[in-house]
Order: structure tokens, then C-alpha cells, then sequence
């Protein structure tokens, strides 16, 4: 997985170093510009409104759960949001500055037990203490800046560095791919995390299952409109279309289930055995 985090960004890096030495000047061009048009869309873009917030002392029994778990991974607590949403999800968010942010919508906190919820903010709590927030985005920057602009770039119909705008979205998409695979891989990461710190797997895997259920029920129209935290989260909100295997942000649930049920038999072996004689 370290290896995944060097290799993702230095595929694009190594690719348009190769453009710049090998291809033509007009390639060359088509790609320096699909990154730029990247960088001034990305700063261009409007502030998404924020989301409403509920207000964490109407949820008594959540800061007791944050704090225990926080004790026992020797994390500092994190800035606790109660997003006010219907699809229940989760997800961290570490900013260059101030504090890291754990964040729960109103619809996990109504669905879930307190064993399960407890299992799920241990599986937030494992991404910070591996900063995977952080990596996701550093990793999946320079991909979507490539791609974004290439985008950007052929809507306004600059087919005259055509070559190079596409040569600079492919090397995003390879790059892309990359840390979609490194995505996939936190998540089963962050499972075990939990498991280790709850002792609970089977908790998480329960609320696997009820969550998946839940978000079945929304439209997929209304669930794009949050797709795009969808790397961050504990379960996606939209599937893809296309390569799902490629492609998708989170490991298939049937899979994260069946780990947690292999860890939860495992630990139970552990108590159950008879000590060793000597």
C-alpha cells in the first residue's frame, strides 16, 4: 500500500516529464495547458453552500462514544459535525490547519445501535491516525487536475494541442486509477482498525449491512449530488457506471462483511482456545 502512495502521483509526474522530453512541442503545450485550465478551474470554482449541521449536544450519547474510542487510540479528539442528512454515512476530514473533523449524518446516528456506531466512528477514528484523508487527496490531485482541464479544455474545442489535451487525460486517468486502488485499500485498512480497537467486528459488519440497505433506498439521482465525497466516506453513494472493479472508491461490501466476520471468528477462537500447557 506505501508502494501505491509513491507510484499513484509519480505516474502522472514521470508521464508529463516524458511528454515534455520526448513529444512535440504542440503535445507538450496540450498538456502544460490541460493542467493550467486544472489549476484556474479548481480556483475558479464557486464555495459549495455548506451543509446544515445539527447542533452535537442533541445527540448525548455521541461525544461519550468519540472520547472513549479517542482514549483508547491514543488520537486527540477530533471536532465532531453532525451533518443533518437523511443517507447515513460518514467520513474525516483533515484541513492544512486547525484540528481534524469526524463527520456523521443524522441519518447514521437514527440507524444505528450504539455498538454499530461505535464500530463505525472506530473505523473514522483508524483513517485519521493513518492521515488517510490527507494522503487521498495529495494522491488524487494531480489526476483530477489532468483530467479536469483536458475536460474543460476540449468543451472549448482547442483541438489544435487535440494530442496533447488527451495525452494529458489519459496520464490522469492511469493516475486516477492508482489512487482509486489505494482508496479501496484504506478502507479495508480502516476496517481492521476498527476491529482492533472496538473488538467488535461483527459490529461493523452489521452496520455494513444496514447502512447499504438504508442508502438503497434513495434515489441515485439525489445520491449524486453527494458524490463527491464519496472516497472519504464509509460507503459510497453512487456506483459507477463503468469498470466497477476499476473504479470504484470502496471495496465491495460483500467482501468488507466477510473479513470482518473471518476477524470476529478469529478473536473469538483467541478467547475460547484452552491456555497452552507448559
Amino acid at each position: 500500500m506505501a508502494l501505491a502512495i509513491v507510484l499513484t502521483p509519480a505516474v502522472a509526474l514521470g508521464g508529463i516529464a516524458a511528454v515534455v522530453v520526448l513529444a512535440s512541442t504542440r503535445t507538450t503545450l496540450g498538456v502544460v495547458l490541460a493542467l493550467a485550465v486544472g489549476v484556474f478551474g479548481i480556483r475558479s470554482a464557486p464555495t459549495p453552500p455548506a451543509p446544515d449541521r445539527s447542533i452535537v449536544g442533541e445527540w448525548p450519547a455521541l461525544d461519550p462514544i468519540v472520547e472513549r474510542l479517542c482514549v483508547l487510540a491514543d488520537l486527540p479528539k477530533p471536532i465532531v459535525v453532525v451533518e443533518a442528512d437523511p443517507r447515513p454515512n460518514s467520513w474525516t476530514v483533515c484541513p492544512s490547519r486547525g484540528s481534524s473533523r469526524l463527520h456523521l449524518t443524522t441519518g447514521l446516528l437514527l440507524l444505528l445501535p450504539r455498538d454499530e456506531l461505535e464500530a463505525v466512528v472506530g473505523h473514522e477514528l483508524s483513517h485519521l491516525a493513518h492521515h488517510d484523508a490527507t494522503v487521498l487527496t495529495v494522491v488524487g490531485g494531480l489526476s483530477s487536475l489532468l483530467m479536469d482541464g483536458a475536460e474543460r479544455a476540449l468543451r472549448k474545442q482547442w483541438y489544435l494541442m487535440f494530442i496533447g489535451v488527451i495525452a494529458a487525460y489519459v496520464l490522469g486517468w492511469v493516475s486516477r486509477l492508482g489512487a482509486l486502488f489505494l482508496s479501496r485499500g484504506r478502507e479495508f485498512a480502516a476496517d481492521a482498525g476498527s476491529a482492533a480497537l472496538t473488538r467488535r467486528p461483527a459490529a461493523l459488519a452489521s452496520a455494513l449491512r444496514r447502512i447499504t440497505g438504508e442508502l438503497d433506498r434513495f434515489p441515485r439521482r439525489d445520491l449524486r449530488l453527494v458524490a463527491a465525497r464519496d472516497m472519504l466516506g464509509l460507503l459510497p453513494t453512487a456506483r459507477p457506471a463503468q469498470l466497477p472493479r476499476l473504479t470504484a472508491t470502496h471495496p465491495d461490501v460483500a467482501k468488507r462483511i466477510a473479513r470482518l466476520e473471518r476477524l470476529e471468528r478469529r478473536m473469538h477462537q483467541a478467547v475460547t482456545a484452552p491456555p497452552a500447557r507448559p
